[in-house]
């Protein structure tokens, strides 16, 4: 059924080219996470929003380790361009290289849906803006035959309960951290003034 959905897709969606290179650009800001690791970097920079990059580039590495490493090999479904000649064409005929990895699950929408879910938790409602580019992300990879439905699905699960665990133990632990350092930080302060 799930080859039926993206039959449909291939048949009635890929019309426009404009269209088609749209989605295109916007699976590109997804690739290997290089906008979200870049925005947890810009994050770092600045005092008030560094523990907020630190977590988010955290979530991303655990996120990445577990749905890569961990999920996608054991699951090991193939893609389903190999299923169907078809979807590979028109996945060739716009500019995209065909992935070798596994399908499930979806490594883009993991890392976008991993994103938005860390920066929601920990800025609350300032964080509310990347749902936007981590949903067309997500989107995108169904809408170019690059993946199931359930592949995004089950990517868009992986990534929210590991931005939702690190959020939550990762605030504790590097709350705790930077206590310890700063009681570090200011008893070697009173040794130098004594």
């Amino acid at each position: 059924m799930e080859l039926q959905i993206l039959e449909w897709i291939n048949g009635n969606l890929h019309g426009s080219a404009f269209v088609n290179q749209l989605f295109r650009m916007i699976t590109y800001l997804g690739e290997k996470g290089i906008v979200w690791i870049a925005l947890g970097l810009i994050l770092l920079c600045f005092k008030k929003t560094r523990k907020g990059g630190f977590l988010l580039l955290a979530s991303l590495a655990v996120g990445i380790v577990i749905n890569n490493f961990v999920i996608k090999p054991i699951v090991n479904r193939p893609r389903p361009f190999i299923e169907d000649a078809n979807l590979a064409d028109f996945i060739v005929s716009i500019g995209l290289k065909l992935p070798d990895s596994a399908s499930m699950p979806s490594g883009h929408t993991q890392i976008a849906i991993n994103s938005a879910m860390l920066l929601t938790l920990y800025f609350g409602r300032k964080g509310t803006w990347s749902w936007i580019p981590a949903s067309l992300i997500s989107i995108s990879r169904v809408f170019l035959c690059v993946h199931y439905v359930s592949d995004v699905l089950v990517g868009a699960a992986v990534g929210i309960v590991v931005a939702t665990l690190i959020a939550t133990l990762g605030k504790k632990l590097l709350n705790k951290i930077i206590d310890v350092w700063q009681n570090r930080k200011h008893k070697n302060q009173e040794k130098v003034t004594e």
